[in-house]
Formats: C-alpha cells, structure tokens, sequence
C-alpha cells in the first residue's frame, strides 16, 4: 500500500498493507459471484478501459520472468458520477510450464495513498 512519508524518509509503501491480498481461491470465488444476484456492485457492470504501458521484462529464477509494467484503469458507473483514474505500478512473475507461461504472482502499487474511488469490486 502507498504511503505518504516526509521526504527522505526512505520508503513509500508499507508491506503487508494492502487493499487486496487474494490467492487462487479467494480470485475464482469473486469470479464466481459475479455471475450471482450478490454481485450488485458491479450492476450495471463498469465501463472500463486498462491501458498497459512501459512494459518490461527480466528473467528471474530459473525460466520464471519478472514483468514490470504501468497500468491505467478508466471506469465509469452510470452518469451520475465522475469517472475514476487509478494509476499503478505492476509487478508479475510469470512461470513456463507445459501449458506456457502462467501468473504466479502479482503485486500493484497504486499510485495514490487513498483510493477515491466508490468501490474497488474490478480487477486491476
């Protein structure tokens, strides 16, 4: 999670802090309710735009590659509110397997300490 410190502080995130920290199973079961009556957040869905930037790419451990990338989300609910903007940093390690490359992990740091948005129910 972003944080905002004095200048020379040394750091602007705090580990362990975070909006989100899902595994496999927590992702599939939101998955799931979105397809539920449960899922009123998201009715009617978002328009949403990703824009994915600056991507770049190092190898890491054996043949699993670290993706770095910058990332912007436009969302917009309805008419009656303004869009939202959430700028980010992304972080992927991406692992070969028989089937191809395959998200391990992935790690975003929003750009903002404080999320302005209403609800933060789409995926980053």
């Amino acid at each position: 999670m972003r944080v905002t410190t004095a200048r020379g502080a040394g750091f602007d995130t705090l580990a362990g802090m975070g909006h989100f920290d899902e595994d496999l199973y927590a992702l599939r079961k939101r998955v799931q309710r979105l397809a539920t009556d449960h899922a009123w957040t998201e009715d009617p869905p978002s328009r949403t735009r990703h824009f994915v930037t600056n991507v770049r790419t190092f190898r890491d451990e054996g043949d699993d590659l670290q993706v770095e990338s910058a990332l912007l989300l436009f969302r917009s609910r309805g008419d009656t509110r303004e869009a939202d903007l959430i700028s980010a940093g992304r972080t992927d390690l991406l692992r070969a397997t028989a089937d191809g490359l395959r998200l391990a992990r992935r790690e975003i740091i929003v750009d903002e300490s404080v999320l302005r948005t209403q609800n933060l129910a789409v995926f980053l």
